[in-house]
């Protein structure tokens, strides 16, 4: 059962048990963020909140950002992550609209700016909402574990788009996670880039477990924790 929770009059969020995505409305239109892993009827959700016209932006491919979105004929997201992540395959009725760094996606007096953040996944997008001052960092900045094993991943890359983010701090106040608590504070981008460093330096211990079927480490801090191969 997904949970919805308003932040505000035109913003809410979707909790859908394993992760949480959004629904942005401007004057013209409106923009949900990810469709979780359990809501393949996130849209007919959507639907009875707004009555404007319902854009699919994608943070990144992972499965559990993606269960809706067979109900859209666009998804907004960059082209990396359609392609390496199967978007075409599962969703053949979907058409991409390839997102970039720096596009703007125009809801209607709420301009939603890209930044680009490969990591995570290859294809990685945060999204930042210019007026609130709030960006949608998908899994790139959270408390909880943070994904990097498996094809998708770009390790080489992650640290990089973290600096990215703290270059723009003074763009946005707040940060919303898709797991572990939602609402961080905005210095969270440099607290996890921390703790990416200390595990890449080897200064933090690891314990070898089965996730999905795949031996990793996991590493744990008190910032933010990583899996990887």
């Amino acid at each position: 059962m997904t949970e919805i929770i308003q932040i505000d009059t035109h913003t809410w969020i979707f909790e859908d048990g394993f992760v949480r995505f959004f629904l942005l409305e401007g004057v013209d239109k409106a923009a949900m963020i990810d469709s979780g892993v359990n809501s393949a009827d996130a849209l007919a959700i959507a639907k009875t909140i707004t009555d404007k016209q319902i854009i699919l932006l994608n943070t990144h491919g992972d499965g559990d950002h993606t269960s809706g979105t067979g109900a859209f004929s666009e998804i907004h997201m960059h082209s990396v992550d359609y392609i390496n992540c199967g978007m075409a395959v599962k969703y053949p009725e979907t058409t991409l609209v390839e997102l970039n760094d720096g596009d703007v996606v125009e809801l209607g007096n709420r301009p939603i700016k890209v930044v680009y953040i490969p990591g995570h996944t290859k294809g990685s997008l945060a999204f930042l909402d210019v007026n609130s001052k709030t960006l949608y960092a998908g899994d790139s900045v959270q408390k909880g574990h943070i994904y990097m094993f498996g094809e998708h991943r770009d390790v080489e890359q992650f640290e990089a788009s973290l600096e990215k983010l703290i270059e723009i701090k003074d763009e946005y106040d707040r940060i919303y996670a898709s797991h572990d608590e939602c609402e961080i504070p905005k210095d969270y981008a440099e607290r996890v880039r921390e703790a990416w460093i200390q595990v890449r330096n080897g200064c933090v211990p690891y314990e070898m477990i089965d996730l999905f079927g795949n031996k990793v480490r996991s590493y744990t801090t008190d910032i933010c924790g990583f899996f990887m191969e």
